[in-house]
């Protein structure tokens, strides 16, 4: 049998340890921003779109939201408002800065009832990239610019059937001819450089010297973002961005340096993280 003292001790010792388990319980919290709602009986610019806000610790040890997958969204009359191709396309992450302590991202979903109100329940997982290097979301490929026209060579990238090509204008019409005149002879190229430079691809190609545009074959959609350092790993500061399917240009004030890095923001497995969220009686426009 325990002594009172024995029995104090141990209270003690249960109370201390409470706030050790509630710091390691990392919580988000969920509420809603901008709503917009544009119903017609036609099909044409009908959406619904709701802004999602995620604070809390995980938000703020998060980098950006990945993905939203949705379980449930009904409005009051009952009418299911998940979209049928309820994909990566039904989520736009548009706030990666969560200086502020909160993650944005907006959810597209079908046009409520005409008589709706509310938007009765929404519910689901959102996943969350937070990219190391140790967790592998943040690779660094050195001398990114020395290499034109050329597949980027890396394990991690490989892994993923990730395809990373530098190019410029000049590169790219000189390779072109080059395979042109190797499938002449009856030589077979890759799939990538079968799909690169052949057809339109080409009238998107700048010859622009202050940027950066790279072709990105990533069949799983695991390439986040690329950005880019000089080769002491200061950052490039990039005034415009441009993508388009698997063409992404990016352009600075000046020439970017010989020695450029680029890192690239893998979403792997171990960079990402899910939590439940749950919003309920939101209020339609």
């Amino acid at each position: 049998m325990k002594t009172s003292k024995q029995l104090v001790q141990l209270c003690l010792g249960v109370l201390l340890s409470l706030p050790a388990i509630a710091n390691a319980q990392t919580t988000i919290q969920t509420s809603v921003g901008d709503v917009t709602d544009n119903r017609t009986t036609g099909s044409f610019n009908a959406e619904c779109t709701v802004e999602l806000k995620f604070t809390g610790d995980a938000a703020m040890d998060a980098g950006t939201v990945h993905k939203i997958r949705l379980s449930e969204a009904t409005d009051e009359a009952g009418h299911d408002l998940i979209l049928k191709d309820n994909d990566d396309s039904a989520t736009h992450s548009f706030d990666s800065d969560n200086s502020s302590g909160a993650l944005k991202a907006e959810v597209k979903l079908r046009n409520p009832s005409r008589s709706a109100n509310t938007i009765k329940i929404l519910k689901g997982e959102v996943e969350l990239f937070k990219p190391t290097e140790a967790n592998g979301g943040l690779l660094t490929i050195t001398n990114i610019l020395q290499h034109p026209a050329e597949p980027v060579q890396n394990a991690a990238l490989a892994k993923y059937g990730i395809q990373i090509i530098y190019l410029t204008k000049e590169s790219y019409e000189a390779k072109k001819k080059e395979i042109e005149a190797q499938q002449n002879t009856g030589q077979k190229m890759g799939a990538a450089f079968g799909e690169l430079f052949t057809g339109m691809f080409g009238s998107m190609m700048s010859d622009s010297k202050n940027s950066i545009q790279m072709y990105v074959k990533d069949p799983d959609k695991r390439v986040v973002g690329l950005k880019f350092t000089d080769g002491q790993g200061k950052p490039l500061e990039s005034n415009e961005s441009m993508s388009s399917d698997d063409f992404k240009s990016t352009s600075f004030d000046t020439p970017p340096p010989a020695d450029t890095r680029m890192i690239v923001q893998l979403a792997t497995p171990e960079s990402l993280k899910s939590y439940p969220f749950k919003v309920e009686n939101i209020p339609l426009p």
